[in-house]
């Protein structure tokens, strides 16, 4: 028995799942961004150029994950469920966040609702400091390596795998612990992240030593994990084990490579910012009073 139910039982491409989660929230962010864009006229400071195409890619990839054709396949074959882990949390989440949703979506929301509810609500004290603590590099990532590899043991991975409601609680721990993990590398515009860039690295560095290292174990264990994909393996002409290796594999090297690539975007920035802080320090100290003083002072003791 599997978790998921589809919206057609025919050939693959047409199998689509009734996740209603996705089926609502997806469309949902879509249309708020498009309308809270519209409200924001022209020029505007941050969405002008590529913010909104990357924004709308990423709701796409996460809706393919949650809803297309791969999550009735992600039933069937292990490989195809790491695939759609990898989009959902590595590419789809970090997407939406390049394109700075904040201001669209807020202001995407009517504007009864938006000053009457939302607005207020922000502004609460508790809700505040929840959302504080939460985002906090020191909460955010082990909630989301927490889930990441939580749901990989067999007995909580194969109960999601079984269970409509736990399979929901599944994907959304994903999705709000890569938000948050995103949230501390990705600035949040017009916010910015808890972490200065410099300070980022380590904190990106350390989410690639356990997508490596379960990858790895995923790929060279001699014996399968999860008995849920064995008969969908056995279909697709493959054993159980050679599934979940290439499963490992999928994790493994584009999961690291995804991450690696953030870190390297990370530490280039960092430099750039080092850099120019450093010529603005050069630049202010070559104009401050002290140092006009002494080149005044210097020319006066000159010689004629």
């Amino acid at each position: 028995m599997h978790a998921h139910g589809g919206l057609d039982q025919g050939p693959l491409l047409l199998v689509w799942s009734a996740d209603p989660a996705a089926l609502v929230l997806i469309p949902l962010a879509a249309l708020l961004y498009a309308r809270g864009l519209a409200s924001l006229g022209s020029p505007r400071r941050f969405h002008d150029g590529w913010r909104p195409p990357l924004f709308y890619l990423g709701l796409a990839l996460a809706f393919a994950a949650l809803v297309g054709p791969i999550d009735h396949l992600a039933d069937e074959l292990f490989l195809a469920h790491m695939t759609q882990h990898v989009l959902l949390v590595l590419v789809a989440v970090p997407l939406v966040l390049l394109g700075a949703p904040v201001i669209p979506i807020m202001r995407g929301v009517p504007r009864v609702v938006r000053r009457n509810a939302l607005i207020p609500l922000l502004k609460l004290r508790p809700v505040r400091a929840f959302l504080r603590l939460i985002s906090h590099p020191l909460v955010a990532w082990p909630l989301f390596i927490g889930a990441f590899l939580g749901w990989h043991f067999p007995l909580a991975f194969e109960a999601a795998a079984t269970n409509e409601t736990i399979h929901v609680i599944e994907h959304a721990s994903f999705a709000i612990g890569a938000y948050l993990f995103w949230w501390n590398i990705i600035d949040p515009l017009p916010l910015k992240a808890n972490l200065p860039y410099l300070a980022r690295v380590p904190y990106i560095f350390m989410t690639v030593v356990p997508n490596f290292a379960l990858g790895a174990f995923l790929t060279y264990s001699p014996s399968a994990w999860y008995s849920v994909y064995a008969a969908g393996a056995e279909r697709y002409g493959m054993t159980p084990l050679a599934d979940q290796q290439l499963g490992g594999v999928i994790m493994w090297i584009p999961g690291s490579f995804i991450i690696g690539t953030a870190l390297v975007i990370d530490l280039a920035m960092a430099v750039r910012i080092e850099q120019r802080d450093q010529l603005a320090h050069e630049a202010g100290a070559e104009h401050s009073p002290a140092l006009t003083r002494s080149r005044q002072a210097s020319a006066h003791d000159k010689p004629s």
